[in-house]
Formats: C-alpha cells, structure tokens, sequence
C-alpha cells in the first residue's frame, strides 16, 4: 500500500486553508484526511490545522485497533475533537466562527473505515468504475436530494460552497461513517472541493488510471487538471493505492 498527500493554495486564495495528513499509531495502521477551512470564515486555517494536529496526536498515541472497535473509536476520536474546537473558539474571541470540513479513512485489517462531515469527499476506485462514498453536507445537495436541481445545475449554482454541517459549528456534531471492503477497491481518494467541483469523475478516475505513471504523477496530473479547470479554491488530495505492492 502506497499513500500520498498534496495541499496547495491555488491562484485564486491567498491563503491555504486546508490540511492534509497520512498518519501511522504504533502497529504501523493508517489514518489519513482532508480537512478545508472554511473559506470566507476568519481562521479557517487555523481550524483545519487545528483538527489535524488533535487527529494526528491522538491517532499516533494509539496501539493495535481491532476492525470491531474501529468505528467507535474514531466516531468518539470526530466528536471529540470538534469539541475541542468548539471550546477553542468560545475561549477565544478573534476564532469565533471558524471551522472546517473533514474527511478522513483508516484501513484497518480488511475493513476501509471512511468519516466525513461537510463537503469533502471520498472517492472508492476499481478498474471500471469510480464511486463517492461521501454525501455532501451542502445546501445544493439537499437540493438535488430533494429534486430541486440536477446534479449538473448544482456544479455552477451560486451556493454550491455553503455547507449545512462542519467542525466547530457546535459542540456536539455526528459523522457520517462508512465501512467499505479494503480487497474490493485499487484506490481511495480524499480531496476538498478544489478538485471536486472542476473535475468530473470520470476525469478522477481515468488520471488515477493512467499506466506508466507513479503514484506522485497522478496526484499531480490530478492537481494541475483543476488548475487549468480554474479552481477558485485550495485544491488537496490525499490517493491511496491500496494494492501497491502486493503481489499479483
């Protein structure tokens, strides 16, 4: 298994807003994330790195974490430090209002354990087929859930970035949690709405796939193509290519 992470400003921000990180606890099991403050927000940087640095923490003090255990502790790990964040801010007046998405995956034994709150995704790749795990927390989701708007109006709608769910935004907040099969699946990719909202899937997918391209190319094949996309936003990924190798 090879996993890599990228996080850029982008050319329309000043300011990167966002966090990634690919972290191992004591048995050498993986944890990995994306968290994007919240743009417009005052310290939406310092939110991101904020839940990073606690998920980071608490993530490497930890030993062997059975399958069976897994899902409650990093549902407890999610609501534990938005609370910690929530508390931030009320300590603190110059942080009021600040927050960020998340989504992270672990992949423990043979379960992908995948956690999200806000608009950043996952994605589960196979050979033929690309799939996002993740349900957007955004207001244009709700529309298109509830048949307002497509999926294609809700690419240019004009509040296609305000989320209805993020860290910080109250004291106690719920992950969505999702158990995927680890052998089912070649790649699992994280990424914040930079990439998500110029890219098409199947763009994601083919790039993922090209041949004779490392795992570092892609990524930055994946970058670059939401660049010339013209992201108005940090653009971040972390790629996971969950059969690097194994033999086949």
């Amino acid at each position: 298994m090879e996993i890599i992470d990228k996080s850029i400003r982008g050319d329309f921000r000043e300011l990167n807003e966002d966090s990634t990180g690919v972290f191992y606890n004591k048995t050498n099991q993986v944890l990995f994330l994306v968290a994007d403050g919240m743009g417009g927000h005052a310290h939406g940087d310092v939110a991101s790195k904020f839940v990073n640095d606690e998920i980071q923490k608490a993530w490497q003090a930890e030993n062997l974490i059975k399958s069976d255990y897994a899902e409650e502790f990093l549902r407890d790990l999610v609501i534990k430090t938005n609370r910690k964040l929530y508390d931030l801010q009320n300590a603190h007046d110059e942080y009021s209002g600040m927050g960020t998405t998340l989504v992270l995956a672990s992949i423990i034994d043979d379960a992908i354990f995948i956690l999200n709150i806000g608009d950043s995704r996952a994605y589960a790749m196979k050979r033929r087929s690309i799939e996002q795990v993740t349900t957007d927390h955004s207001f244009v989701n709700l529309l298109v859930e509830s048949g307002e708007i497509t999926k294609e109006e809700a690419i240019n709608h004009p509040k296609r970035n305000v989320i209805t769910k993020a860290m910080g935004s109250e004291r106690l907040i719920q992950p969505d949690i999702f158990r995927l099969r680890n052998r089912q699946y070649d790649y699992i990719l994280l990424a914040s709405d930079g990439l998500t909202d110029v890219l098409r899937e199947d763009s994601i997918h083919s790039t993922v796939y090209q041949k004779n391209s490392s795992l570092q190319e892609r990524l930055d094949s994946l970058i670059r193509q939401a660049e010339e996309n013209a992201s108005r936003d940090n653009i971040s990924i972390c790629l996971a290519d969950l059969k690097a190798g194994a033999k086949m």
